[in-house]
């Protein structure tokens, strides 16, 4: 397989930027060690300072833009040298009608809300090549079944605007399973596989004891996770049908999630992307 042009992307759930200022090190790092082309953030949300999206581009350098967004929640920062930004949508996700008591306690607010994936379509500046982006977190609250419906959400938006064929999907799944998780995440990713996307990564990146958050169910599963009763889990996803060249998964101590990149080949005749020559490594920070 002949290559010319490569992009690296990332995907990270930012935590609300409880800790941001430890994890700015984390993407310059990435971006210095491995490339940083396109990073796909959650939890985006506005501060003080502005929104922490933008934060994360200033730090990564003049360089780095916002794909511009109507809501919050959902980011892709981008390497403008690179990569040029087409077209961007925001694509409703399916609701939950109503949220259980248990699930009133821990979901922020107590109420469901809509939510929404980032889907925009990018061309490689030194090439025509051009791919779909998309960054989702979907619900926390609901069962496996409701995140696949979300997930089918997606990828009909992206037959329905031409990008099924090429596609980077990343983000927070929040496939939770007490038993045969990484199954129950299969699941929920399905109607990404019926396009030949895949996440091939078995490693959690999700741990309880990480968790900076104030409410009362939060702080029980902080100590409950620092007292060694943690239920680590893979819930994050870099999912694509392009061919993966190398994978790797960065720890991140300012957020409960870790940070997991893949370098993707843009310009390679789509295959079977799911068997690659690359091994999924640990990138620790330096």
């Amino acid at each position: 397989m002949r290559v010319r042009q490569r992009a690296t992307v990332a995907s990270h759930n930012l935590m609300y930027g409880e800790r941001l200022a430890a994890l700015l090190p984390l993407y310059r790092d990435l971006r210095d060690r491995a490339g940083l082309n396109l990073l796909c953030l959650q939890e985006d949300t506005l501060t003080r300072q502005g929104w922490l999206s933008e934060r994360v581009a200033h730090a990564l350098g003049a360089a780095y833009e916002v794909v511009p967004k109507a809501a919050a929640g959902v980011a892709l920062v981008y390497d403008a040298r690179a990569l040029a930004c087409r077209t961007a949508s925001l694509v409703p996700l399916p609701r939950l009608e109503s949220l259980s008591w248990f699930e009133r306690v821990y979901i922020r607010g107590g109420k469901t809300r809509q939510k929404h994936a980032l889907v925009a379509e990018f061309r490689a500046r030194s090439s025509e090549a051009r791919f779909g982006a998309v960054c989702f977190h979907l619900d926390t609250a609901g069962s496996n079944h409701h995140r696949q419906r979300q997930i089918q959400a997606i990828a009909d938006a992206l037959g329905a605007c031409g990008l099924a064929r090429r596609f980077v999907a990343c983000g927070d799944t929040n496939a939770f399973a007490l038993r045969g998780q990484l199954d129950a995440l299969r699941r929920v990713l399905a109607p990404f596989s019926a396009h030949g996307a895949h996440d091939p990564g078995t490693t959690p990146t999700h741990y309880f004891a990480r968790q900076e958050e104030p409410l009362l169910t939060h702080r029980a599963c902080v100590l409950a996770g620092r007292l060694g009763i943690d239920l680590p889990r893979r819930y994050d996803v870099v999912c694509t049908n392009l061919p993966a060249l190398a994978r790797g998964q960065v720890t991140a101590r300012g957020s409960d999630h870790d940070l997991l990149w893949a370098r993707l080949a843009l310009d390679a005749e789509i295959g079977n992307s799911r068997r690659s020559s690359a091994d999924e490594r640990a990138l620790e920070p330096a």
